[in-house]
């Protein structure tokens, strides 16, 4: 009677996992890979840096961006940690390589990185708005930089980036879109391909070696 009712659990656990099998949809079988040596080399696959920008006040994420090397966030999800979902999708689809970019400059300081000096961040927070002005001297020249920004669930992000006066440009005034309140012209700087070069990978960690079993 025991051998009976064992095989009866058996065969129900057979048939689950034929069903669950059957449920999920046919699998596909990979076959391993064989190079010879006419194959053309591999091409190494490539990840983005992470993207970790603080951004509980305005100030702090406005710090963050300025910390980085590169004003270059990766994908629409590392834009979306420091812009307004609007202006995180278009700066991400004018990244897209192999198109002619828009937003061909630093756009943290509108000059070459190289040449900035004397950086300093001054908030002003109005409820759910602000606005961080960014201070810094290329050579002798005085610069701004305006963020104007609102606060979500996830906390602050930017919605739009730029120098006013008749000189002025704007992210959302370069990528013609509305809401361009800090020029409404894109008379954007000179190209900096210096500034735009990618965020370099972190290193790293080796994973250190499992001590023997006794």
């Amino acid at each position: 009677m025991g051998g009976q009712a064992g095989a009866t659990v058996v065969a129900c656990l057979t048939w689950m996992i034929a069903t669950a099998a059957a449920a999920a949809g046919p699998t596909t079988i990979m076959a391993p890979i064989h190079r010879i040596p006419g194959d053309p080399p591999r091409i190494p696959l490539t990840r983005a840096a992470p993207v970790d920008l603080p951004s509980q006040t305005p100030e702090a994420l406005v710090k963050g961006l300025y910390a980085r090397k590169s004003p270059i966030l990766g994908k629409v999800s590392g834009y979306r940690k420091a812009f307004m979902p609007d202006l995180a999708r278009a700066i991400a689809l004018d990244a897209t390589p192999g198109d002619v970019r828009t937003l061909n400059f630093d756009w943290r300081y509108g000059a070459p990185r190289r040449a900035i000096r004397k950086l300093k961040l001054t908030p002003v927070i109005k409820g759910d708005s602000a606005t961080v002005t960014a201070r810094f001297r290329v050579g002798r020249t005085p610069h701004e930089v305006l963020f104007q920004m609102f606060a979500r669930r996830t906390g602050w992000r930017i919605h739009d980036v730029g120098q006013a006066g008749p000189d002025g440009w704007s992210l959302r005034a370069c990528l013609h879109m509305r809401g361009a309140k800090i020029a409404p012209a894109c008379k954007a700087p000179a190209p900096d391909p210096e500034s735009l070069k990618p965020e370099p990978l972190p290193a790293k960690i080796p994973t250190p070696p499992r001590p023997p079993r006794p």
